[in-house]
Order: structure tokens, then C-alpha cells, then sequence
């Protein structure tokens, strides 16, 4: 999956997803979460030393 950032499209895998409650990961020695529900749900994208949770409006494939 993609999704923009300033002006680049990074790239990365979805490892989990989650249509309610909360996603939560550590990336960089930092908690990072987003608020999911089912009509847009969180996603976790795996990225090599960079993981990042975005929701999936926010994602192309």
C-alpha cells in the first residue's frame, strides 16, 4: 500500500488490521495509535525500521 506524504508516496505492507477500539504499535521507540472504527478502520503498514499506523481512507493499493 501507499499513501502521500508531503510530496513522495511511501510504500509498505499491511500487517494487521482493525475496525474497532484502537491500533497501537511502537515505531521508533515511540507509541504510535490511531482510533478505528468500521467504516474506516486502522491499519498497521510494516515498513523496513519505520512501521506506521494510518487509517485505511489515508491508503491506495
Amino acid at each position: 500500500v501507499s499513501w502521500n506524504w508531503g510530496s513522495g508516496h511511501p510504500t509498505g505492507t499491511v500487517a494487521e488490521i482493525k475496525d474497532h477500539g484502537s491500533l497501537e504499535i511502537s515505531s521508533k521507540g515511540k507509541k504510535v495509535h490511531k482510533n478505528a472504527d468500521p467504516k474506516n478502520p486502522a491499519v498497521h503498514v510494516a515498513r523496513d525500521g519505520n512501521d506506521v499506523v494510518k487509517r485505511a481512507s489515508e491508503l491506495t493499493k
